[in-house]
């Protein structure tokens, strides 16, 4: 379902570039890519629909591990 009223956060390049230069994000980024980047692929497609509930089934798989939490915890206290 298009959620068009969703308002996407906006981050700047210098922002999304300190994190995912980080150790934690460079850990995240390895993890979200261990299916072939399959999942964030399909997460990217359906966040340029504005499809954010589809993007973010799209990670669910990748992110609800214990590895993933410990590491978006640490980024998200940045």
């Amino acid at each position: 379902m298009k959620q068009e009223s969703q308002k996407f956060p906006q981050f700047s390049a210098e922002q999304v570039k300190q994190v995912l230069g980080s150790p934690e994000g460079k850990q995240l980024i390895a993890l979200l890519s261990r299916d072939g980047g399959k999942g964030m692929q399909q997460a990217a497609v359906e966040y340029r629909k504005g499809n954010l509930e589809g993007a973010q089934e799209a990670l669910k798989p990748l992110i609800q591990t214990a590895e993933a939490e410990a590491l978006l915890k640490k980024l998200n206290g940045r």
